[in-house]
């Protein structure tokens, strides 16, 4: 785990990837020195190893930065700690050895030494939910600080922007943990969502837009075993108030759905004392959530969801006749179809990369394993 102090006093320091190693710059009141440390024992110093090439370059005889290092580790409990002891005694030596014309090492740089990194960082919320920012550090930071840190995390997009501008590792990070702390909220109706909802598809913190399953339509007065979906948006600033609601199904399936939200105001009944799945059951007045498939047909069920050809994504109907333009699930307990487009914008956007002219994910209404071939690459709305 990151020693987070290091980040917060020393922005210029830049850790390897298991943080038992840092490099970078230090700040010797007008002057900057290079520095680097291994600590293999971090938290505890140990085995502690400091070189400043400045130092041998220099030739500060009467100085023993080995002999420094033991007396101030001694004294100290952790690297931030070592540094700040070992700081005034380096601006003390420099200031002393008068006979050296020492130049504004604020320009001094070694490409050589200062490598481009990417360094992941996981924090925990109050909940103990894990989250990851992973900055891509160029080869000319610190010295050039004009251009923003590129970084990559998963938090909604509303919060996003407030990362857009940062252009050092301390405002980047200081950024990722108030927002991390200000969205605890929402990480804990995410999870409540997910696990208590049967959310169709799979969800990450990036997510505030989710598909429950609410019910069972009707067409043509036979119950037919084809889901009616809700799918609802939370709001991550205020996630315990009434989401925006869209529904998803035939027309003629949502239609009593439909009639109850526009009988309603949503916002009267929603209450953030109930839970999320309580609050959706008394919105759509269902006695429960349905699973994402049926485990058994009812004895009443007159067709299936294959007898309607309808695409379980975009609710249209498919045209089977035309050869390669329709997927259907391999597990016998859901057998939903799919446009070869819809499934194929769908995997996409879920993450799966095309390989060998084939697209590798999870069916959206049951999560079984999905492998669709794509023998028409133009299929794919880009």
């Amino acid at each position: 785990m990151i020693d987070l102090s290091m980040w917060e006093n020393f922005p210029m320091l830049i850790p390897s990837k298991n943080c038992k190693s840092w490099k970078g710059h230090i700040l010797l009141n007008a002057y900057s020195v290079y520095i680097e440390m291994s600590c293999p024992n971090i938290p505890l110093l140990d085995d502690l190893k400091v070189q400043i090439p400045e130092l041998e370059a220099f030739n500060f005889y009467q100085f023993d930065l080995k002999e420094t290092v033991e007396i101030v580790k001694q004294k100290t409990h952790s690297l931030a700690e070592f540094l700040k002891e070992l700081i005034p005694v380096l601006v003390k030596v420099y200031k002393q050895d008068t006979s050296i014309n020492l130049p504004n090492l604020s320009y001094v740089f070694d490409d050589e030494k200062f490598q481009s990194v990417i360094q992941e960082v996981n924090l925990y919320d109050m909940c103990k939910h894990s989250h990851f920012i992973k900055i891509f550090i160029p080869d000319e930071y610190p010295m050039v600080k004009k251009q923003p840190l590129c970084f990559e995390t998963m938090v909604p997009s509303v919060s996003l922007n407030l990362f857009l501008k940062m252009n050092t590792i301390l405002n980047l990070f200081e950024t990722f943990k108030n927002v991390v702390n200000e969205l605890n909220n929402f990480w804990n109706v995410h999870n409540e969502i997910i696990s208590t909802c049967n959310t169709i598809g799979s969800y990450t913190f990036r997510d505030v837009n989710y598909r429950i399953p609410i019910g069972l339509g009707c067409v043509a007065f036979y119950l037919v075993n084809i889901h009616v979906c809700v799918e609802v948006e939370v709001d991550p600033l205020n996630p315990l108030n009434c989401p925006k609601f869209h529904l998803h199904g035939r027309p003629a399936s949502m239609e009593k759905f439909q009639k109850r939200l526009n009988e309603i105001n949503p916002i009267l009944i929603w209450s953030s004392e109930n839970s999320f799945k309580e609050n959706i059951l008394n919105i759509f007045e269902v006695p429960t959530l349905q699973s994402q498939y049926e485990e058994e047909k009812p004895e009443h069920y007159i067709s299936s969801q294959n007898d309607l050809n309808c695409c379980c994504i975009c609710y249209d109907q498919l045209d089977m006749a035309i050869k390669n333009q329709t997927k259907s699930c391999v597990n016998e307990k859901c057998d939903a179809l799919y446009h070869m487009s819809c499934i194929c914008e769908w995997l996409l956007n879920s993450g799966s990369t095309p390989m060998f002219e084939h697209l590798q994910g999870k069916c959206p209404q049951c999560e079984e394993d999905m492998l669709v071939a794509l023998e028409n690459f133009d299929l794919i709305k880009t």
